[in-house]
């Protein structure tokens, strides 16, 4: 129905012409009326409304200018003043209720409504056929615009015309050397020589023959009389109506520069990019070559690496690791004959087959480790930088290349064992230990699924009082067939293969369910392998230990060695900052036996340090180790720490010890590691239980 929007909403607008008012409410064009001095809408028609969403009552509030971008409104003013857009079409933008903008094309005249003069307004959507103009135009510009910037030759000939150019781009005439207004509208005949227009125009005859692609590489000669090598793609371009087709596409490339890269990439595969050194695969080639005769010529295989190579980079950059490597590998070049091959594999990993012709293998690694006495030059400082170095003897030790390779780095793994800046020649020990090690990994896991293992715990006195202060969690495997075994039998494999995290957290959540049933003035210590601050989760395995056993932080005591401290010192110590404002007990264990322990000290503040045994065993008749007693319990006051004994054995032990002011004692002096099910018996026998709530 026609709709009133004026100010009388709610009454039907009185029009003189019925059959203006009824073609007006009916049509499916959008249409309104509005006041030219007002610039209010009078009515508006459904089609407006169901085009526009805009609601009978948001009609009667607005003016022509609210539906219409701010933009638009001066030149809609302008042409309301000057009549302009009366009696011709007009293209606006016009705005919809849900703020989307489309284009229109307008019709205004002027008329009598309701006995006033108005306007009458007719709309017509323009926007989906401007869009799809406007689309059609950017597709052609698009194609025009591709086709003329695209890096590689595109051609089309008129085969109805003797095969004369109707397009060549810049990349085509670049190939050859003319401009595309010298190629289009000409013949090959007239361009190329004879003999390359011949064979242009053969190829051409068999690509529209064949109705396929057609794909060659030549020899073209260009304007300048040089010679360029051409892959070219020509085919006939299928027409709508499936006749015969007319024209012919050309696509040229020219491969000139690849052609010469070929043995450059093929250097590339086989080499390292930032030695030039041969890479794995070449090195591995080379290998089955030597071994694959039916008489294999005896040769080492030294596999090298260089020691701490990732502090380097930590320390002084990447690039200072970089310049390491490639002097690395100028020093190892330096030393094989043309018989001989140095390689790197990989990081800080290179390899060196040496052709022994009598020569000792012991010696050629001696001459490989002395290449790095030398100091390196990094970043304009002096490093001396040391190396590991594992080989194996073909056809003695392999005389297949994954087995001779496995066994060097067998030896490799035994010189870093052996604690880094050494040889080893490879015996089947090591393999045996090898697989021993993988047996034990493989049992591990299963032990932590079946839950194999187990704490024992050790208790620590305090000597103001003669009380348990806390218990020491340690970890036991009870293994099905070689029994219950102590943690150096497991925990460095742990550590190697990256269980050591699974395990410390199964530790940690152990001991804190433990300490939550203990009397409440009671802690429980727990050692950290290095290895676990590599876990970015440990803090969060911490707080959830806690928290599930209910215990409160400060009954809980980490112990770390100074080693944490020597590796990753920020992240480690921004770590161990973290714990201990949770409130967790952070204690340096083994004090004394490292190089930098008193450093550490001002570097972290500790709440404990533990003494190492070897101190105690000979306090009752070395006067040096008891200087060094009397030094830790200096420092103990000094930095407000507790101090812990290890290894209390004997009564004159623990007498000294309290004479010197040690806080805290622990060892077999006082109790043995025992099973969680003896603590509480432990206890009651030194005079106290647990309680309920001592959590």
């Amino acid at each position: 129905m026609l709709l009133d929007v004026s100010e009388g909403a709610g009454r039907r607008a009185s029009v003189s012409d019925d059959d203006f008012r009824v073609l007006f409410e009916t049509h499916p064009t959008p249409m309104w009326v509005y006041d030219p001095e007002t610039l209010r809408f009078v009515t508006v028609n459904e089609a407006a409304m169901r085009l526009y969403g805009y609601t009978p009552a948001q009609y009667a509030a607005m003016t022509v200018l609210d539906i219409r971008p701010e933009r638009e409104r001066q030149r809609m003013l302008a042409a309301v003043r000057a009549r302009s857009d009366l009696g011709r079409p007009e293209r606006w933008q016009h705005l919809k209720a849900n703020g989307e903008t489309m284009e229109v094309l307008t019709y205004g005249r002027n008329v009598r409504f309701d006995g006033r003069d108005a306007i009458l307004a007719i709309v017509t959507d323009r926007t989906e056929v401007n869009r799809a103009y406007r689309q059609a135009s950017d597709t052609r510009s698009l194609l025009d615009s591709i086709v003329a910037s695209l890096p590689i030759g595109v051609f089309v000939k008129d085969m109805e015309d003797g095969g004369r150019y109707i397009l060549y781009n810049a990349a085509c005439g670049e190939i050859v050397g003319f401009e595309p207004a010298q190629i289009v509208g000409r013949l090959d005949r007239e361009i190329f020589t004879a003999a390359q227009s011949e064979a242009f125009v053969a190829q051409d005859i068999q690509a529209m023959q064949e109705a396929r692609t057609f794909s060659m590489e030549e020899a073209v000669e260009r304007s300048d009389r040089s010679t360029r090598t051409i892959h070219t793609v020509k085919r006939a371009i299928p027409t709508v109506d499936g006749s015969k087709p007319r024209y012919l596409v050309g696509i040229s490339q020219d491969i000139t520069e690849r052609k010469s890269y070929e043995e450059r990439i093929a250097h590339i595969a086989h080499h390292d990019a930032l030695t030039g050194l041969p890479n794995r695969k070449a090195f591995s080639d080379h290998m089955a070559t030597l071994l694959g005769g039916s008489e294999v010529e005896p040769f080492a295989l030294l596999y090298i690496d260089i020691d701490h190579f990732k502090h380097i980079n930590d320390s002084m950059g990447h690039p200072a690791g970089d310049a390491l490597l490639v002097e690395v590998a100028r020093r190892l070049r330096s030393l094989v004959r043309s018989c001989d091959m140095v390689a790197r594999l990989g990081g800080d990993e290179f390899a060196l087959v040496v052709m022994l012709d009598g020569c000792d293998p012991v010696a050629v690694s001696r001459t490989v480790m002395d290449a790095f006495e030398r100091p390196f030059a990094l970043d304009g400082a002096e490093e001396y930088v040391a190396c590991s170095v594992g080989v194996a003897l073909a056809p003695r030790d392999g005389s297949d290349v994954t087995v001779l390779q496995r066994n060097a780095d067998l030896a490799l793994y035994a010189a870093k064992a052996d604690g880094r800046s050494t040889s080893r020649l490879y015996e089947a020990a090591m393999r045996l230990h090898a697989e021993r090690r993988h047996d034990l990994t493989v049992e591990m896991r299963q032990a932590l699924a079946a839950g194999d293992f187990e704490l024992h715990f050790q208790p620590l006195m305090s000597l103001s009082d003669d009380r348990i202060s806390a218990f020491e969690a340690l970890v036991r495997w009870r293994h099905p067939q070689r029994g219950l075994l102590p943690p150096a039998d497991f925990i460095p494999v742990a550590e190697e293969t990256g269980l050591i995290s699974a395990l410390g957290e199964w530790v940690i959540r152990e001991a804190c369910a433990a300490a939550a049933t203990w009397p409440g003035e009671i802690k429980v210590a727990v050692n950290l392998s290095p290895c676990q601050f590599r876990d970015v989760s440990l803090l969060a395995t911490v707080v959830s230990a806690l928290d599930r056993a209910g215990l409160h932080p400060s009954r809980l005591e980490l112990e770390i060695t100074e080693s944490v401290l020597l590796s990753e010192n920020g992240q480690n110590l921004q770590l161990l900052h973290a714990l201990r404002e949770l409130g967790v007990r952070i204690a340096m264990d083994d004090f004394g036996t490292g190089y930098s322990s008193l450093s550490y000290l001002r570097a972290f503040p500790f709440d404990k340090i533990k003494m190492d045994r070897s101190f105690v065993s000979g306090i009752e008749t070395d006067p040096g180790t008891m200087a060094i007693v009397r030094a830790v319990t200096g420092l103990g006051s000094g930095f407000n720490l507790t101090t812990t004994a290890e290894g209390v054995e004997t009564p004159e032990q623990l007498v000294r010890l309290r004479r010197e002011g040690f806080g805290e004692v622990q060892g077999y002096l006082l109790a043995r590691p025992m099973p969680r099910a003896e603590v509480d018996a432990f206890l009651a026998r030194r005079g106290g239980g647990p309680q309920a709530d001592a959590a």
